[in-house]
């Protein structure tokens, strides 16, 4: 079976470096245009599932793919982005300080902490395994809507690396990133690709 990996595409929070979280925020117009383009991408591929976290910028970005393909969404709070608590809504600049504060304070793992009620990496990679257990895995094709952590921790736990691989993954607005599955494991076919995004 093969699983397509997709980040939500463009928010105006995006643009202004500012966290988003839980918050459900919309797409920009350059987002709704990432939205249609992946329709497009989709319109020659099989789908047999569409899954999206429940959050607004996700269903949005899945919403053109699903219409076109007549396929309908599963929403799953699972693949939310991490909860940011107090700091939904703040500078990202506010949100490294933070962490880099409560690091000092507590002598803990940037993994571990949970500054301002921020959800923990080890929190959010237990959450998307979940959900990487309702992945069907006979034959067909899968895509699944997300945000760029709740990918990172994801793409982890698909492939069997530890939460603190995260770090060394990056997913742009609207990319897809590609996973084939033989033989129980995961291999990684296609990594953050854009191609098919306006310019």
């Amino acid at each position: 079976m093969r699983l397509y990996l997709v980040r939500h595409a463009r928010t105006n929070n995006n643009v202004e470096q500012i966290t988003q979280g839980w918050m459900d925020t919309e797409l920009d117009d350059l987002g709704k245009a990432q939205a249609n383009a992946l329709a497009t991408y989709f319109s020659d591929i099989q789908i047999d599932c569409i899954f999206s976290s429940d959050l607004q910028r996700c269903y949005e970005t899945a919403f053109p793919t699903s219409h076109l393909k007549g396929i309908p969404i599963t929403k799953s709070e699972l693949l939310r982005e991490r909860s940011l608590g107090q700091l939904e809504n703040a500078p990202i600049a506010d949100l490294r300080q933070a962490f880099e504060d409560e690091i000092k304070r507590t002598g803990e793992s940037r993994y571990k902490v949970r500054p301002m009620g921020v959800e923990s990496a080890y929190d959010v990679m237990a959450r998307v395994a979940e959900f990487s257990k309702l992945i069907p895995t006979g034959q067909g094709n899968v895509v699944a809507f997300t945000h760029g952590m709740a990918e990172e921790c994801l793409l982890c736990a698909l492939i069997g690396a530890p939460v603190e691989a995260s770090r060394s993954f990056s997913f742009d607005n609207a990319s897809v990133t590609i996973l084939d599955r033989s033989f129980d494991v995961w291999q990684l076919i296609t990594y953050n690709s854009t191609s098919h995004l306006p310019i």
